[in-house]
């Protein structure tokens, strides 16, 4: 079935993008030439990094910007990552590459505003990629961001991650393209393409492939394994890798298992849909028929045109009448996605031979809060001031889930009175109808097939994503993307910004993803963690801070239990 939630707008997004970006690292300057250990040899030619050293004196090497394929401007704007020319030049990959466009510079929530001096351009198709200082063969992981696939940037939440560097995995993030540019399905884009690119959209699908090709051809030059690779990605960059688990025509043989955080799939439109969408949404900029005309039209529209129409000038969160609002979409594509991700997960028809897969207790307070930041509204608990059918109101205008014929069995299931205020009632809805539901649906349906490991991470006490959440604001709680320094942040971010305890948790994060990229199995083969069993064993897991249990992992009570509690059954239907 298809569990329709509404779209986070613009403003949200863009601020839930800069509020959880790391500060750019300073990098060391290195010496090049022969004897440079960061000197490798890649398909196009000779590239080379830097050796750094993070706060515990430990080294890793890092290569930054590293080019996978063309820009995609101009003649290569709506067509599939094109692959490099050979270089005679040394590369030298000391900086970050450009993001993808994603909103206009000016925007407060730009990239360039959340990562101060960076830039954006169309040739964006780069990725950055950090390794152990010794050794080789190491297991790979790839860091696919997320970021409603409008927003965002490989190095987004991974300027350095060290932690995970030093568990012995080489660690990869990755650009793809994004908004209008990487998911516009269009019938003049489906009419005019090439033999061997059919059809229309999942541009940025298309650069996440390339760019998992290009690794197989190179990662070994860098420390890695090509034989043993694990894809991690949160949110939009979760529901990519369900794409790409479903693209196992494409993608068999690019990644053996995957991480999926926070990144359940809903539904996807047929090409028809998505080609009917994407030719309203240009219409005011070109025209809306499969004519080469209007191909050519869409190719030749600055990129000013295109951010400024996606980006829109919606009221704060509601949009005007008529307004135009892109949305990202992974669809079905001949040649590149052949079926859904729902009759993928059913029939076992993908790639991955382990999955590792949850989500957040408390998602949905991310994007409440965030809501009440942009609009500078007073919180729900004022505006709703306890009653019950201002709160049921509320859940019908807020989610597409939420009808006339189920609202009051869903402000049964989630009165308000059993919660401390409005705000938190509402986003438990959230939670459970967009997040928690459909990411045990996909769970249930994988594991039928292969051995799946489900979390539920439960730190209410999570870092908030200061300075845009200061005090005064709701209570986060374990919401939307808190989870991800626990894996990626830097030793010294750990030491900066978490208690005690949650570092302790952060710690063991590392500990099990490290192992599942190594085998397969997130329970360490030295015995000194809890074991970690499959999804069809022993259910969800709790990832939670020492001081909320008795360690920083304990068994929920299976995964029929989780599916009670959290309402599946109303959410998901059966």
């Amino acid at each position: 079935m298809r569990v329709y939630a509404q779209r986070i707008p613009s403003a949200v997004r863009l601020l839930i993008l800069s509020t959880f970006v790391f500060s750019l690292s300073a990098c060391n300057d290195s010496s090049s030439g022969p004897s440079d250990p960061t000197s490798v040899t890649t398909s196009e030619g000779t590239v080379t990094g830097q050796l750094v050293t993070d706060s515990n004196g430990s080294e890793m090497k890092q290569w930054l910007g590293v080019p996978y394929a063309q820009s995609t401007e101009g003649a290569n704007r709506f067509r599939a990552p094109q692959s490099l020319e050979p270089r005679t030049d040394v590369l030298e990959a000391t900086d970050f590459g450009d993001a993808c466009p994603q909103t206009p510079a000016q925007s407060p929530f730009a990239i360039q505003s959340s990562n101060p001096g960076s830039t954006t351009s169309e040739d964006c198709l780069n990725l950055n990629i950090y390794s152990p200082a010794e050794g080789d063969n190491h297991p790979v992981v790839v860091w696919i961001h997320g970021g409603n696939l409008d927003t965002g940037a490989g190095f987004q939440h991974s300027a350095k991650p060290d932690r995970l560097v030093k568990e012995g995995i080489v660690v990869v993030a990755i650009n793809y393209r994004l908004g209008v540019l990487g998911y516009l399905a269009h019938p003049a884009l489906t009419a005019t393409s090439q033999t061997s690119e059919k059809g229309s959209g999942n541009y940025g699908l298309m650069d996440q492939i390339k760019a998992l090709e290009w690794l197989q051809a190179n990662v070994a030059e860098f420390g890695g394994d090509p034989n043993n690779v694990t894809l991690v990605g949160e949110s939009a960059g979760g529901f990519s890798i369900k794409g790409l688990m479903a693209a196992n025509d494409r993608t068999n043989g690019l990644f053996h298992r995957v991480i999926v955080q926070s990144g359940p799939y809903f539904f996807q439109e047929t090409p028809t849909e998505a080609e009917q969408r994407g030719a309203g949404f240009m219409a005011s900029l070109c025209a809306d028929d499969a004519s080469p005309e209007a191909a050519e039209c869409l190719r030749n529209l600055t990129l000013e045109q295109i951010l400024t129409l996606q980006a829109g000038e919606p009221e704060f969160l509601t949009l005007q009448a008529g307004e135009p609002e892109f949305g990202s979409e992974i669809v079905q594509r001949p040649g590149v996605l052949e079926q859904t991700v729902a009759a993928a997960l059913a029939s076992g028809q993908f790639t991955a031979d382990q999955v590792l897969e949850g989500s957040n207790r408390d998602e949905w307070r991310l994007f409440v809060a965030a809501e009440q930041l942009v609009s500078g509204r007073n919180s729900l608990e004022e505006l709703l001031a306890g009653s019950s059918t201002a709160y049921r109101q509320e859940l019908i205008r807020r989610y597409g889930s939420v009808t006339e014929a189920n609202a009051d069995a869903v402000v049964d299931l989630y009165p308000l009175s059993s919660y401390d205020n409005a705000d938190i009632a509402v986003s438990a809805v959230g939670t459970d109808a967009i997040f928690a539901c459909p990411g045990f649906g996909n769970i249930a349906a994988a594991a039928q097939h292969i051995p799946v490991y489900a979390y539920e991470f439960a730190d209410r006490n999570a870092p908030l994503p200061l300075p845009l959440f200061a005090t005064g604001q709701p209570a986060l709680g374990a919401a939307h993307a808190t989870e991800i320094p626990y894996v990626f942040a830097s030793q010294a971010e750990l030491e900066a910004e978490f208690s005690a305890d949650s570092a302790t948790l952060a710690e063991t994060m590392v500990r099990y993803w490290a192992a599942f990229a190594r085998t397969g199995d997130p329970t360490p083969s030295d015995g000194t963690l809890p074991a970690w069993l499959p999804f069809v064993n022993q259910g969800y897991q709790s990832l939670q801070a020492p001081a909320e249990n008795t360690g920083p992992f304990s068994v929920l009570s299976g995964g029929q239990s989780f599916n009670q509690a959290r309402n599946c059954t109303l959410w998901l239907g059966g």
